[in-house]
């Protein structure tokens, strides 16, 4: 089997998705995962839910819209 990973980088951000098990996760990139988190997704590609901090930082959410997931507004 492939691997699935999706990974992505921000100014400020990077991380990786991997759809096949409906799970992500983001750094960081001078705090590392002390301002990161988790990432879970549906089938669907939706993101259902997060943690690690306290409000998704907006380049996070764009950067998982760029790379087809869909995020609702509750998350912004």
């Amino acid at each position: 089997m492939a691997d699935r990973t999706m990974r992505f980088q921000t100014k400020n951000y990077y991380g990786e998705i991997a759809p096949d098990k409906c799970r992500g996760w983001f750094d960081h990139e001078e705090y590392g995962d002390e301002c990161g988190g988790s990432l879970w997704f549906d089938n669907n590609m939706n993101l259902t839910d997060y943690d690690g901090v306290i409000e998704l930082p907006k380049e996070v959410i764009q950067a998982i819209r760029d790379l087809g997931f869909y995020v609702g507004e509750e998350f912004e």
